[in-house]
């Protein structure tokens, strides 16, 4: 006897037209399922034990200073607190701009107040030429250091001999930053334990590198120097006491230099 076999070829297109649309939703989700995100970085110093750095390519690199070789460890606990800082930050500051003075809590007071001693304004000061609120410029900044450091692009650390300053970079060349003696060295500043130090002066160098805050300016032009909204040492003390830590007094000292903005 004649059997159709059309309803069983109809019933294996279907599952098989499933399967299909199965396999391009996977896949389409696996296209467009961003990056996992982290660090990404070189470190180029002399000396270093196996794994932890890369060739030099400058020629001007100087040896590791850690015993044993292990710059790259130092680098990246440093890295990673730098984003949690920067982003607690920009938080930190958000909240208290967008908060009236007077319905500010207890956070948001000190945060606000910080702001002031360092900046000379209120968070929620509106800039004309920004369009907003002048916290919402730092924050932005802050995210922005974050989200490069987290991934966003890949970062060379090289070691140099300059010993007076932690750290350093060079304009134009956006994705280096130079460390110096300083940054590695055991400081023991009051309140400021050494990675949350170096997570600041990583995000005071990426100010540089992201934004070019010229704070060199006060010392190659003082008739014409960096206002505290552009100078990166005022960030770095700015975000370290925000985050309840202490400040390295040459930050400190450097951002009361620089003048308060006239609006």
């Amino acid at each position: 006897m004649y059997r159709s076999t059309e309803p069983e070829l109809e019933d294996e297109l279907s599952s098989l037209m499933e399967a299909l649309v199965r396999t391009d939703l996977e896949a389409e989700a696996e296209e467009y399922t961003p990056a996992a995100t982290g660090p990404l970085f070189d470190v180029a110093c002399n000396g270093c034990a196996a794994g932890q750095c890369v060739a030099c390519q400058s020629g001007a690199c100087t040896a590791c200073p850690v015993a044993g070789g292990g710059c790259r460890r130092i680098v990246f606990d440093a890295v990673v607190e730098a984003i949690k800082l920067a982003r607690s930050t920009a938080d930190k500051v958000d909240a208290a701009t967008a908060t009236s003075a007077d319905s500010r809590n207890k956070e948001q007071k000190e945060t606000a107040r910080l702001y002031r001693f360092f900046f000379c304004h209120d968070p929620s000061w509106f800039i004309s030429w920004a369009g907003g609120p002048s916290g919402a410029t730092v924050s932005t900044r802050l995210r922005a250091v974050a989200n490069e450091l987290d991934g966003g692009r890949r970062l060379l650390f090289e070691c140099r001999a300059q010993g007076g300053c932690n750290a350093f970079t060079i304009p134009g060349v956006h994705s280096t930053v130079f460390l110096c003696p300083p940054f590695w060295a055991t400081q023991g500043l009051a309140g400021l334990p050494e990675v949350n130090r170096r997570a600041g002066t990583i995000i005071h160098e990426m100010l540089h590198n992201l934004y070019d805050l010229d704070d060199s300016r006060r010392f190659n032009n003082p008739a014409q120097p960096t206002p505290r909204r552009f100078d990166a040492h005022c960030y770095e003390v700015f975000l370290l006491r925000a985050n309840g830590y202490g400040g390295d007094p040459t930050d400190v000292a450097a951002c009361g230099q620089a003048p308060c903005e006239v609006f």
